[in-house]
């Protein structure tokens, strides 16, 4: 019997119960190309362009990580990448503690081609990204000029409690 009491006692303690979800939608971005790794950046064309994000968890805070790359196949081969870093808090988190934490979806990629000079152009994502808005060329230099916003699917929130901060 002494071994049930303590077992009772975590029950109670446990306002989340065994299992609870909730889901966060997070805002759209904006991401650009601005760091030319290879090439002169002015003649990026013939190419294609890569975006992927992800979320991750730390502590009550969810870190949004994203990376853009233009790749010019021909020419000079011109390579144009960005980076997006952003950590969000999440208040339903900060009463957890000794939790088992889950994010779904946690990446997600869009990609395609350059379409050239034609403004921005709506592409569909997976997992993480709903779609995009990207400019894949300009007249000129494209660097700082390329990229576009993001636009996220909600991501649901597993959360597995035992213990909590409000104990």
């Amino acid at each position: 019997m002494p071994f049930l009491i303590p077992f009772l006692l975590l029950i109670g303690v446990c306002p989340l119960g065994a299992q609870e979800s909730f889901v966060i939608q997070l805002d759209e971005v904006e991401i650009t190309a601005s760091r030319i790794v290879r090439g002169d950046g002015d003649t990026y064309g013939l190419g294609d362009w890569h975006c992927r994000f992800g979320v991750s968890l730390s502590g009550s805070m969810v870190l949004l990580e994203g990376r853009i790359i233009f790749a010019e196949k021909a020419n000079d081969h011109t390579t144009i990448v960005g980076t997006f870093k952003k950590q969000i808090p999440v208040k339903a988190l900060e009463a957890c503690q000794h939790c088992i934490i889950q994010l779904d979806p946690a990446e997600g990629t869009v990609s395609g081609t350059n379409i050239g000079a034609r403004g921005y152009r709506m592409f569909a994502g997976q997992g993480l990204i709903r779609r995009a808005s990207i400019q894949t060329d300009v007249f000129g230099q494209d660097a700082g000029h390329i990229g576009g916003t993001i636009q996220f699917a909600p991501v649901r929130v597993l959360v597995d409690c035992l213990i909590t901060a409000n104990e």
